[in-house]
Order: C-alpha cells, then structure tokens, then sequence
C-alpha cells in the first residue's frame, strides 16, 4: 500500500467509528474490504485479469465458508442476505463497463457483461449444491489443494510465465508480450494461508461457528490485507463481535502505532533502501567494506519495512475496536536464531509450527522410533525454514535462504546443548552474563543478515558473488 492508500484507510476508520460507533462493523469491514480487493489490485497487461482475481478470491472465499460453517449458518437468513450482497456488489463491478457510474471503469478492465453474468450465474448454483451436498471431506480438501496449486502457479517463474501465454491466448493478445511479473494476484499469499488454516481447522475440530460476513472479513480484512498479521478465525470472530474498548483509548493507541508505523515504513525503510543490497547494487561494488554495509543496512529497512506495515494494520485495525495479535517482538535483539524466529513474523511462524513442525514431528515420534531425536529435529528445523522460505517463492535463492536458516537453527542448538554441559552450568551462553549475551545478539545478528542476501537477490549466481566480496581476500 502507498501512503495515500493508508491515510484513506485510516480516514475511513476513523470516520465510521465517530460516526456509526461500532454499529454494523461486521457489513463496515465486509464493504470496505470487498472494495480493497479490487482497489489494490493492479490494472493487468493482460485483459480483465483486475477483474477476476479478484472475484475468483471472493468466489473461493464463499466456497470454503460452505464447507467450514455449520449447518444453521448455511441456512441462516442474514447469511442468505450477504451472499446476495456479495453477489449483487461482483455484478456491479462486472457491469462497470456498459454502466460506468463512479467511472470505476478507469481502475478495473471489467470482462464482456455476458461473462460476468455467466459466471455469477453458475457460482449462484455452485453455492446452492454445495449448501446442501453431503461430500465436505471431499470438498475441504479438494479445495485445500486447489489454493496449494494456485499458490504454486503463482509463487514459481516458469509456471506464471505459462500462464501469462495461455491467459493472452485467450485474450488473443500477443504471446510474444507473455512474462511471468504480469500474474499478479494481490494479497493471495495471506488470505490463502487464512483459508487453509479455517479449512485445516475445520478438519479438526468440526463445523465452526462463524456467519458468512465475519469469515469473509476475516480472510480479507483490510488493514492485514497485504502484510498481514495472519490471525486466528476464532480471535478474529471474537474481536469482531466483542464489546468494544472506550474509543479515547483505541485513539489513543491506534494513532500511536499509526505514528510508528508511518516512521518505519516511509522514512526510515524508504531512506534506507536507496543504500541497501539490490542486484543493480550488489554488482557494482568490488569493496569488501562497502558490501558489508549495504548487507547491514537491507537487514535494518526488511525490519523496519515488514515492522512499519504491522504496525499501520494493528494501528489501523485498533480504530476500529479490532486487536490484531503483534507479529513481531524486538527480534533484532535476540540472542540467538530460535528467539530471532519466534519473535519475527510471529503469526507466520506459528501457522508452520501448527499445522506441520508439530504434528509431523509427533508423526515421526510416533511411527518411527528408532530415529534418533536429534535427526528428526534437525530435519524438521530444516525443512520448516525451506517451507516459509517457499512461502515467499518457488526458487533456488528462497530454498537456499531457508537452508540457511533451517541449518542455523540446527547448530545454534548444538552448540547450545554443548555450552550448557561444558561450560554454562545448564545455561545458554547468553545467559551466563551480559558481555555474552551482547555478543550471542551480534553473531545472530550478522548470520541472520547474511541470509537476507539470499532473500533479496534474483539468482543463486548474484548471491554468489556478493558472499565472494564479502569473504574474499
């Protein structure tokens, strides 16, 4: 989001809070995030794509609601009326092109009128079967899978660039224009992993209890839209439709963490870009000082970028009466790389530990005995890291930034266990005394600022390179 986004959001908040006060807040958040959808979408080089990303994310959003809700929401009359909404609100976008009201025509290539109806006229039946089939397991999970896919496609270079071909073949645009930076699909990666958490939960635990508007704000909720944080379906229900705090207090707050954040992200990560590793920067420089410091400075704008946007969603969310879970606790003065971890992206982290470092390491424990601990650790610290490092994309420079990581906290814990026996008296290192602990902060500090070189450059070759200036002779 840019800054003119952000203060519209914060305006927006502002004025339904002193104006409605907390009336209707489940339809405010519903509208307004509906809206968002279409609004940062990007206008795509490939015809109408604005158009149906954003309604096939609604569209899936509906479908996965079907599959979790319990049956007297699916009936339910509220919930019969917002799906009308829905659907009536996707109308009104499609038919923007013959009837250009709002002249939203300039922000969304609407498709031919014919297509919108057709396809809002099968999703009316979709819905409609669903509502009543009794197959959910097969459902849920061919649901679950269709999201993983779709986050493939979109997530890896050679899969979006053969999709922009077959996307301009229908278009009957030129193939030769086809790459793959044209797929852009705005806030998939959060809004398919609040998904994927209500179906899993849903696997687990039963139906659960939550109105079509609610889930539909949950998974789309703007101020968490693009950055997260990912919250929790229950959390996020319960703060929905809780007593609010006094609005003096939620002012008060919100403003303060709107501050910070505007600070972070717009002057001090905005400033610090300019002289940070990028792949036009990391190839003109030969010096072995000047690399280290643009590797130094990236560390410090990823913080203060990804710290600046939670602190605007959790300011912005906070005017609405709405508590969004922190997502990062001080992690560039951890002591070493588990504390680093479970203090970065906390909400992220906590969705791989949930839904698999926990339960596949119980699986191994369980079935496979005879492995040793200390290997099943290793390989789930490993594989963990890679997963997140997906996460952010299908490549050999996120796989390796997740290897390097993963590997990290697999000898960080060695070297653990070895000092607390040797040395430290069943202590840490940076428990034993506070020259330690500030040099345990410095040695996770420098590792965790390598790993961003791997973050942020392009290929495997580039990173290369960049480690070959900074430990040449």
């Amino acid at each position: 989001m840019n800054l003119i986004q952000i203060i519209i959001f914060i305006l927006i908040s502002l004025l339904y809070r002193l104006v409605l006060k907390e009336k209707g807040l489940d339809w405010f958040v519903l509208l307004i995030s509906l809206a968002t959808i279409f609004w940062l979408q990007p206008i795509s080089t490939i015809r109408t794509l604005d158009f149906w990303f954003p309604t096939i994310s609604i569209s899936l959003g509906i479908v996965s609601w079907v599959i979790i809700a319990k049956k007297e929401e699916l009936i339910s009359r509220k919930n019969n009326i917002t799906i009308i909404y829905v659907l009536c609100f996707l109308l009104f976008i499609g038919l923007s092109r013959i009837a250009p009201l709002f002249r939203i025509y300039n922000y969304i290539s609407a498709p031919n009128p014919i297509y919108t109806v057709l396809f809002l006229a099968i999703l009316s039946v979709v819905i409609f079967e669903l509502r009543v089939v009794r197959m959910k397991k097969i459902l849920l999970w061919g649901t679950f899978n269709l999201i993983i896919i779709i986050f493939i496609i979109l997530k890896n270079e050679f899969l979006s660039y053969k999709l922009s071909v077959f996307l301009r073949q229908i278009n009957k645009q030129s193939v030769n224009l086809a790459f793959a930076n044209e797929i852009v699909w705005i806030g998939y990666s959060y809004y398919a992993f609040r998904m994927m958490h209500a179906l899993i939960e849903r696997k687990k635990r039963g139906e659960i209890n939550i109105s079509l508007r609610a889930y539909l704000g949950y998974l789309f909720y703007f101020p968490a839209f693009l950055a997260g944080p990912i919250d929790r379906i229950d959390h996020f229900r319960d703060e929905l439709l809780s007593d609010k705090k006094p609005l003096k207090d939620d002012l008060w707050y919100g403003g303060e963490r709107i501050a910070i954040g505007l600070f972070q992200k717009f002057i001090l990560a905005d400033s610090l870009a300019v002289i940070s590793i990028s792949e036009t920067l990391s190839a003109t420089i030969t010096s072995k000082f000047w690399m280290w410091f643009v590797v130094i400075v990236y560390a410090f704008r990823i913080y203060f970028d990804f710290n600046g946007y939670t602190h605007l969603a959790i300011g912005i969310s906070r005017l609405l009466g709405i508590q969004l879970p922190e997502n990062f606790k001080k992690p560039m003065l951890a002591p070493n790389l588990t504390i680093f971890w479970n203090n970065w992206h906390i909400t992220l982290t906590q969705w791989f530990r949930a839904y698999y470092f926990n339960p596949t390491t119980r699986y191994f424990r369980a079935n496979y005995k005879s492995l040793n601990s200390k290997f099943v650790m290793g390989f789930m610290q490993i594989t963990t890291m890679v997963l997140i490092g997906l996460w952010h994309g299908i490549s050999y420079n996120f796989i390796a930034w997740g290897a390097w990581n993963g590997v990290g906290l697999f000898l960080q814990n060695k070297i653990t266990d070895f000092i607390k026996r040797k040395i430290g008296a069943g202590k840490p290192l940076w428990q034993i005394s506070p020259i330690y602990r500030v040099l345990t902060t410095l040695i996770t500090f420098v590792y965790i600022s390598l790993g961003w070189v791997w973050f942020e450059l392009p290929t495997l070759d580039a990173s290369m390179k960049v480690f070959n200036v900074l430990f040449g002779r």
